[in-house]
């Protein structure tokens, strides 16, 4: 009674007040019970009785889900599946591809507090929390630990937000599922998703097992996984027809960034938060950062060369020193 009590009262404030009522009362069940998730075997069944009527939503709003390949396999172990974060319906496609029950690992939740779509993911198996707050990343982490320490299954996006790029395959990964495979001895099981239009594509992977793995290697076996997760991606672009660069136009861009953002709920996600809040590693300049000291530049006869369009093109040096070779 209390618990419902709570959510009675969450639905009546404002969706900003909600989210740190939510928020709120995450910390609050960190300092009482350590991030120990409950209920696990009612979630499981929830999950269970979910996933076929999630199937025939998608199907009946046009959404189809092709697996190319699975060559994942059954274990006893915890498991984490780690698909790539494509926008659109890969939440649900996700769940769809993994077939078993798993908990899902969901930043920023905002409007879902309040949704039909969040009560039925909490009914599933949710961790929510708030990306940018450090409280709330700590009970999130506790939770996920209590999680696979019991055998159970987690899904999390390593990149943490959408991919908007039009060349990355993956973005940056965050170090948590990696980290999270060693401490608790669970699998990664990482799942790539391309989509077109309302058809998603997926090629599930091989189980990626960390024995004999310590806490310092987080960050080289978390690169390891991106290269796996972006080889899947590779494998499935092989097999759809090939675009040339020229066809793209400026609405096709406008188009793709929308299908990210684009969901069935009614959920306020933007680009800017997708650059705000994607993982930027210390040890990798962007190029508009790189490059931002370009625009302080005034022409003048010390700077003219800069300008010179005669050296595009051509095989000598570079002005800055680098190599010519293209």
């Amino acid at each position: 009674m209390k618990g419902l009590r709570s959510f009675l009262h969450m639905l009546r404030l404002p969706q900003s007040e909600a989210e740190v009522y939510c928020r709120e009362k995450r910390w609050e069940r960190y300092e009482a019970y350590g991030g120990r998730v409950r209920f696990l075997r009612l979630h499981t069944l929830a999950h269970r009785v979910l996933l076929p009527l999630m199937r025939a939503e998608l199907y009946l709003g046009g959404k189809r889900l092709t697996i190319l390949r699975d060559a994942s396999h059954p274990t006893r172990r915890p498991v984490i599946y780690c698909p790539t974060h494509i926008g659109g319906v890969d939440v649900e496609m996700s769940f769809v591809a993994a077939r078993l029950p798993c908990w899902l690992m969901l930043g920023d939740p905002r409007e879902l507090y309040k949704g039909f779509s969040g009560f039925m993911l909490q009914m599933s198996g949710l961790i929510p929390l708030d990306t940018l707050v450090k409280s709330d990343r700590l009970a999130a982490r506790a939770q996920m630990k209590s999680l696979l320490d019991a055998g159970g299954r987690l899904l999390i996006f390593p990149e943490g937000v959408q991919n908007i790029s039009e060349n990355a395959l993956v973005n940056q990964l965050y170090a948590g599922a990696v980290e999270h495979a060693i401490i608790c001895g669970a699998e990664i099981i990482p799942l790539a998703l391309v989509r077109e239009g309302n058809a998603y594509y997926c090629v599930v992977g091989e189980n990626i097992r960390y024995e004999g793995h310590t806490h310092e290697e987080r960050f080289a076996l978390t690169t390891a996984l991106r290269d796996s997760m972006a080889s899947l991606v590779w494998e499935i672009l092989e097999q759809r027809p090939a675009l040339r660069r020229q066809e793209v136009t400026q609405q096709d861009r406008q188009d793709f960034l929308r299908q990210v953002v684009e969901t069935d709920a009614d959920y306020s996600w933007t680009i800017e938060d997708a650059i705000r809040t994607q993982f930027h590693p210390k040890s990798i300049t962007e190029p508009a950062e790189a490059f931002a000291h370009l625009a302080a530049i005034e022409p003048s006869h010390n700077t003219s060369f800069l300008f010179n369009k005669r050296l595009q093109g051509t095989p000598k040096a570079f002005p800055f020193g680098g190599s010519s070779a293209r």
